[in-house]
């Protein structure tokens, strides 16, 4: 499919009817080089990361604390009074760790290989409203 994609100059001098296309229509691709860029919708980012759930573990510790840990995740832990809690704790770490990987580390995480696959979970949180949005993402 990569053949269908257009030139960058092309897409240049028709920048509007370009993104009109991929708004209203499908994806795109186009090309720099050697370098290849996907270009989709919101709408359609929403339907490629709609699988995307983040399945959570909460047990009890000898305190009576909630203690939660993610599946895919996995060194993100929040504590809380009740399960309830613990996963809102969970939501906001899950947040911010979102936003750490996405603006200040993002070559760094992404190139590291105990973090590289959490990029598509990074990136369906960084398409959420709220920290309460990012908690409904969560199994537990």
């Amino acid at each position: 499919m990569l053949q269908l994609a257009e030139n960058s100059s092309d897409v240049r001098r028709k920048f509007s009817e370009f993104i009109d296309s991929v708004i209203r229509g499908r994806p795109g691709f186009m090309t720099r080089n050697r370098d290849v860029l996907a270009t989709l919708s919101f709408e359609h980012l929403v339907a490629l990361t709609k699988p995307l759930r983040f399945n959570a573990s909460v047990q009890q510790d000898e305190n009576g604390d909630f203690v939660a840990t993610l599946e895919e995740i996995d060194d993100l832990i929040a504590v809380g009074s009740n399960v309830d809690e613990a996963l809102t704790v969970l939501a906001q770490d899950l947040t911010d760790y979102a936003k750490e990987y996405w603006t200040d580390n993002f070559q760094m995480y992404f190139n590291a290989p105990n973090r590289r696959d959490h990029f598509p979970y990074v990136f369906k949180v960084a398409m959420q409203e709220s920290v309460d949005d990012v908690k409904r993402l969560i199994n537990a």
